[in-house]
């Protein structure tokens, strides 16, 4: 029998409380559990003191005045201190949660679950219901208190007269109904986390300055905020027809409720008209009439929070038995390449399609090497990097690295000994040195280290006319500097090339934003440093869709629909007159054509 998921999640949350706080969450535990007693304390107080004052007892009056003020005390300045230590207390939780949560995403070792909408949708729903979640631990613990309040409370009615327990079971359909009005309410959160992912993320095309000038540009803002509009009132007419569907549920269970309520009023009269209890038994009668509601609804309320706790922890359990069974590798890398990488019938598609988007592509590539990926967009080209480096894995075939499958590899050992610019880079916005330094972050404070990759990447020279050289903010999100494209990309290349031992250099399109002739001087900078890093054995690959570059590469691989149609020097596909030897004199007589001067009438 498995244990439910709301309770394991309370039982974790309240094991992270302990780990927080220790003291603070003992003390949390024992007002809570002392509130359960005090409803019925302060009623049995006001029984006392109406018995002892009518049958003229000073003593008898004085401690049921002491045990009711004291329970009362008890009870208001109880609930405040536990109610204000508690919020401390979910407040740590709920940081210690979404550090779980971004702990165990971060572990996975590909990024294909990224491009999964129901794992998207699965992260969405999970961000969304953080607080319900981090409040399982306390909801089930004040749940117990009220269930112990609301049992002593019965106890006593029951004393009275065993009849009077008829509020008890009454309380049974709220909490049915009650959890079914919150399961429709959940199911159309659920249910609306894509359509609100994709109104915020139309939303955030029109804001972020990138994408928002293209946007502006095309004339699109208004409808993209049209469409955003209309996913948004989708999801909340939908959410809003589930919580009025709800609420006639909860109306069904109470209205029952208040039913009970009223025939126990009636049989009170009866029970003082016929002499079978005293005064204070109608003051007890009646106090706890009045409160039994309250327990009702406290310990629904609890264990509905409860329940919606429970809800979201599916959500978390799955992160972790999605994480856990993305296992993984555990062996090192190789400190140097002997051998090299081969690709053995690779295949991929990405999820949610059929189409190959690899296609059994056989590639050997030996340790020392440099090559360079062409092909026209869409080829593959991207998608064959990303295998190599690790975050994608293959549908299909395998890749070894020195004749050990890449997946046993260790996932973080292998991105240590990778890096380079890909094609999507980064533009961070934080000073220079942070930006080149992320690339290796146990250098990110070494200013010579980032000098040296600046220098590699050519970007040396604009950096230090910037206002503070390599300590200028960038970005005018906090008020720095905004550069251009190309020198956003420079830095990325820069960044790339902090680790000097890499055993995988990967440069993915790394001077597109960058004019034919300083794109061909960077690509024999690279070139030179391929052959230093292939002392060491290290794999230098380049992707370019400008073939007047590539041919400094030691060999060069045409992509194309996906498979590896050519590969060789670039003399041999010169030679060879296909696809190669086609692209390059198109891209050479188009080059030649813009280079040519214009005429100018005389």
């Amino acid at each position: 029998m498995t244990v439910p998921a709301s309770l394991r999640m309370a039982l974790h949350t309240l094991r992270l409380s302990y780990r927080a706080d220790p003291r603070v969450t003992c003390f949390v535990g024992v007002l809570v559990l002392l509130q359960a007693g005090l409803v019925a304390a302060t009623a049995s107080a006001q029984r006392w003191l109406v018995d002892a004052a009518g049958a003229r007892m000073l003593a008898g009056l004085v401690e049921a005045v002491v045990v009711g003020i004291l329970a009362y005390v008890m009870q208001v300045v109880g609930q405040r201190l536990a109610l204000n230590f508690r919020n401390d207390l979910v407040n740590r939780v709920q940081m210690a949660m979404e550090q779980e949560i971004t702990e165990t995403a971060a572990r996975i070792p590909t990024i294909e679950h990224l491009e999964r909408a129901e794992f998207l949708n699965q992260i969405t729903m999970l961000r969304r219901g953080t607080v319900a979640l981090t409040t399982t631990g306390w909801a089930a613990a004040y749940a117990v208190s009220a269930g112990v309040g609301l049992c002593l409370s019965v106890w006593l009615l029951a004393d009275l007269h065993p009849l009077l327990t008829i509020l008890a079971p009454c309380a049974l359909p709220i909490l049915v109904l009650t959890n079914r009005a919150r399961k429709i309410q959940q199911q159309a959160f659920d249910a609306t986390a894509e359509p609100l992912r994709q109104e915020a993320a139309l939303h955030e095309l029109c804001l972020r300055p990138g994408p928002a000038k293209e946007v502006r540009i095309s004339g699109n803002a208004e409808r993209l905020n049209r469409l955003a509009q209309q996913l948004w009132t989708r999801a909340a007419r939908e959410e809003g027809a589930a919580r009025l569907r709800g609420l006639g549920i909860e109306a069904a269970g109470w209205a029952l409720y208040y039913g009970a309520l009223a025939v126990t009023l009636v049989l009170v009269g009866h029970l003082m008209a016929s002499g079978q209890t005293t005064a204070g038994g109608a003051v007890l009668l009646i106090s706890l009439a009045g409160q039994l509601r309250t327990q009702q609804q406290a310990v629904v309320d609890a264990i509905t929070q409860v329940a919606a706790g429970g809800r979201i922890a599916e959500h978390h359990f799955w992160l972790t038995r999605y994480a856990s069974a993305s296992r993984a590798g555990v062996l090192p890398p190789p400190t140097r390449l002997t051998r090299g990488i081969v690709l053995d019938r690779v295949s991929f598609t990405y999820p949610g399609t059929e189409e190959r988007v690899l296609d059994e592509v056989d590639l050997v590539v030996p340790a020392g090497c440099s090559i360079a990926v062409v092909g026209e967009n869409g080829a593959g080209k991207s998608t064959l990097i990303k295998l190599l480096m690790g975050v994608l894995r293959p549908t299909g075939g395998t890749i070894t690295v020195d004749g050990v499958d890449l997946t046993r590899l260790d996932a973080s050992g292998w991105a240590a000994a990778s890096t380079g610019t890909l094609q999507d880079f980064l533009k961070l916005q934080v000073p220079v040195r942070e930006s080149v330094g992320a690339g290796d972050l146990r250098k990110i404070g070494d200013v010579v280290a980032v000098d040296g990759a600046l220098r590699r990447a050519a970007a040396a020279q604009f950096v230090h006319e910037l206002p503070d050289g390599v300590e200028t903010l960038l970005g005018r999100l906090f008020g720095g500097i905004e550069l251009s494209h190309g020198q956003w990309q420079r830095l990325a290349v820069a960044r790339g090339l902090m680790r000097t031992s890499p055993l995988l250099l990967v440069l993915d399109e790394p001077t597109a934003a960058l004019d034919a002739q300083s794109e061909h001087d960077l690509f024999e900078l690279f070139t030179r440093q391929a052959r230093e890093y292939g002392g060491d054995g290290a794999i230098t690959v380049l992707v370019s869709h400008r073939f007047s570059t590539v041919h400094l590469a030691d060999r060069i691989v045409v992509v194309s629909g996906g498979r590896v149609i050519e590969q060789g020097t670039h003399p041999e596909l010169l030679a060879a007159g296909g696809e190669y030897a086609s692209l390059y004199r198109l891209q050479a007589e188009a080059y030649g054509h813009r280079a040519r001067p214009r005429r100018h009438p005389a």
